[in-house]
């Protein structure tokens, strides 16, 4: 997947969650938009390298958009959340993804009182799939999440219900940095949400995880990485 063109800047301060302020190459200083529900942690923090969208849209309160941060050990992290569903999706369609041989993706469906990702189907049958964005990595170990999170825990407890009535069901996390070398639930941040990812995987959800590589011109899903849980 191309990036538009990006501007650099570093990271003067998180104002709060969805925004920051940056100072551009040229020294002028700006509020830019954070697309992430995230915390960043060690992945957006003062100092910090990074890289912006400009959207020319003078509609928009922030013109600009923070898409990509430099790490402090080298290499680059991708802060958009919703880039990790964009990813799947242009992952599945390409046939990159053994885990997921289907050729028809809906997005956004609603089951019960829910809204999963996608529906995935084909001959074979039907996936229903959560996506979800890891930025955190620790000792080569990509985390999720970052910050507490009862939704992410609501859609786990679904994909056990449809597993249970035996559809197929997958968590999956994509961690959108090269460092990662395997995954595993933030248990420190989210006990409850580590806890429920592993009774639904006895209940038969697959729990998937991948890492990406990236530049400062494109990002995509490389291979997948070994599961702790």
């Amino acid at each position: 997947m191309k990036f538009p063109p990006l501007q650099p800047g570093v990271l003067l301060q998180r104002k709060n969650r969805f925004s920051a302020l940056v100072q551009l190459e040229g020294g002028e200083k700006i509020a830019a938009y954070v697309p992430t529900t995230g915390r960043l942690t060690g992945a957006l923090q003062p100092g910090y390298r990074v890289w912006l969208e400009n959207s020319h849209n003078p509609k928009r309160k922030l013109a600009y958009t923070v898409l990509l941060s430099e790490l402090l050990g080298g290499g680059l992290c991708s802060i958009n959340a919703m880039m990790a569903n964009a990813l799947f999706i242009e992952a599945v369609q390409k046939k990159r993804l053994h885990a997921f041989p289907y050729e028809q993706i809906e997005k956004e469906v609603v089951y019960g009182h829910s809204r999963l990702d996608f529906r995935l189907s084909s001959s074979k049958g039907v996936c229903w799939v959560e996506v979800k964005s890891v930025t955190y990595v620790e000792n080569g170990i990509g985390m999720f999440p970052d910050a507490p999170t009862d939704r992410g825990k609501r859609h786990l407890e679904v994909l056990a219900e449809l597993a249970k009535g035996g559809q197929r069901a997958a968590a999956v996390f994509i961690a959108q940095r090269a460092d990662a070398l395997y995954f595993a639930p933030y248990e420190a941040v989210d006990p409850e949400f580590s806890k429920t990812l592993r009774q639904v995987h006895q209940q038969g959800v697959e729990i998937v995880a991948y890492r990406c590589k990236l530049s400062l011109e494109e990002i995509s899903i490389s291979n997948a990485i070994p599961v702790v849980i």
